[in-house]
């Protein structure tokens, strides 16, 4: 199934703010059988697909999708974005309105993006890579991101949407 970028972001609450949140919470909504038909390689933020930063590039181009630019308190911009095409595909429709595809929504919304980075990162190295010390090579990867209970909380995401690592 293609996924509609403008069904997501309604599903996701009318509005998935940041690149990053929005590659990863695709990323780890396939993992749960989503099945978006995107594909993703390692890159610096942890799993990205360029087929779907083309797609939201398509959606803006043609209005199905509004990016607003904002700046954090430290000046360092980030996109929010918003579906402007109100109409809901069905198919993606129905492949998100299932009760633990919306829980999984909800939570990621609620945890910010360098845990959902994490928890992406450790799915990533855990399953597509294999790793057997996964947490030494995200503590090499990601720095200090890895720090201040972050990684735990990514790991209780993980545990959440019932795709923990071995």
């Amino acid at each position: 199934m293609a996924l509609d970028i403008p069904t997501l972001i309604n599903a996701a609450g009318g509005e998935i703010v940041g690149k990053v949140r929005l590659q990863k919470l695709v990323y780890l909504l396939d993992q749960i059988g989503v099945e978006s038909d995107l594909s993703f390689a390692y890159h610096h933020y942890g799993p990205y697909s360029e087929e779907l930063a083309d797609r939201v590039e398509d959606d803006l181009i043609f209005r199905r999708v509004n990016a607003e630019t904002r700046r954090r308190a430290d000046g360092v911009p980030f996109v929010v974005y918003r579906a402007i095409d109100q109409a809901e595909n069905q198919e993606t429709t129905a492949s998100l309105g299932t009760p633990r595809v919306r829980a999984a929504l909800a939570a990621m919304q609620r945890c910010s993006a360098t845990v959902l980075e994490l928890a992406a990162t450790i799915h990533w190295l855990a399953a597509v890579e294999e790793l057997q010390d996964w947490r030494a090579e995200l503590v090499r990867r990601k720095g200090v991101k890895t720090e201040h209970g972050r990684t735990d909380a990514a790991l209780r995401l993980l545990e959440e949407l019932q795709i923990t690592p071995a």
